[in-house]
């Protein structure tokens, strides 16, 4: 039997139909032909019987749904697209495993005036990786509190940077004179630096910083929120202050989203010439706070 790459369920408002398909599309892709409206992507975890953040995401539904769709759909609280999604995620994730095998999946849901459609591709690898690059490209996301679809074709010209070793492309506020000034978020992820302000606390991560765009200036993503609310339990020192008066003052740093947890970044490229500043990817307290993510997959899950 031959594996599919993907497959992708499509729900009818005016039919209550719903369709399925194999397809060769990549998840970019399928996001690509979504047209207008918004979208989230959530992830399995324990070899696909539990859905990762599942409440975190139907509120980020919810909102951008109304957010964006508000002027021409009915608005629909978690309670609505808890009931819409869950079966059709059940019914997919059933069908993937049946011909693609046991395994943990990506589910990307888009969000439009006719229709809701899910997408079902296999997560590779374990999760988050080692460590990765990112590259820094001037710019910066309009509304991000929704995730607009539009985002996704804003995009597309950034995507094609992303080539070994880069893995993310993060966005910062540039000077043509003075260099990078701050940054904001990835493409698909967001993130964080850390900076170290002491060397005799104990455990040793307390003895960093972490830096962290400000809240109202980027997309807060599912595991963002994981993550702060792990520093406020651990008591890590967060300063929302991107600003890059020292990026020699950094030690580590890491993005997050859905399908990487927390991936820590080994080095930046920046700037034309691909100036290239080489972090510490065992830095204390990035590994601290990716082995807590990773830890509390199960208990932070939904039963499916």
């Amino acid at each position: 039997m031959s594996t599919m790459r993907s497959l992708i369920l499509d729900y009818d408002y005016g039919t209550r139909q719903v369709t399925e398909r194999k397809s060769d599309m990549s998840a970019s892709e399928f996001m690509l032909g979504g047209g207008e409206g918004v979208y989230t992507a959530m992830r399995t975890v324990c070899y696909g019987k539990r859905l990762f953040l599942f409440d975190d995401h139907l509120q980020r539904i919810s909102k951008s749904h109304n957010l964006v769709l508000a002027q021409v759909s009915t608005e629909h609280d978690v309670e609505y697209w808890r009931g819409l999604l869950l079966p059709l995620i059940r019914r997919g994730l059933s069908r993937f495993a049946d011909q693609d095998g046991v395994h943990d999946s990506k589910i990307t849901v888009l969000v439009d005036r006719e229709r809701v459609a899910l997408q079902f591709v296999r997560l590779v690898g374990s999760a988050g990786g080692s460590s990765c690059w990112v590259k820094f490209v001037a710019g910066k996301r309009d509304h991000p509190e929704a995730k607009s679809l539009q985002w996704v074709h804003d995009r597309e010209v950034l995507e094609r940077l992303i080539a070994p070793p880069i893995n993310e492309v993060v966005l910062v506020e540039h000077d043509c004179k003075e260099g990078p000034l701050r940054f904001y978020e990835g493409l698909s992820s967001n993130f964080f630096a850390t900076r170290r302000v002491s060397r005799d606390r104990h455990p040793e991560y307390l003895n960093f910083q972490l830096l962290s765009a400000p809240l109202d200036s980027v997309l807060l993503g599912t595991i963002m929120k994981l993550v702060l609310s792990i520093c406020d339990r651990d008591g890590i020192d967060v300063r929302y202050e991107p600003e890059f008066d020292s990026q020699d003052s950094w030690n580590g740093a890491f993005i997050s989203s859905t399908s990487r947890l927390v991936l820590p970044v080994a080095g930046i490229i920046a700037g034309q010439g691909d100036c290239r500043h080489v972090l510490d990817a065992c830095d204390p307290l990035v590994v601290h706070l990716r082995d807590c993510v990773r830890s509390m997959t199960g208990e932070q899950s939904t039963e499916l």
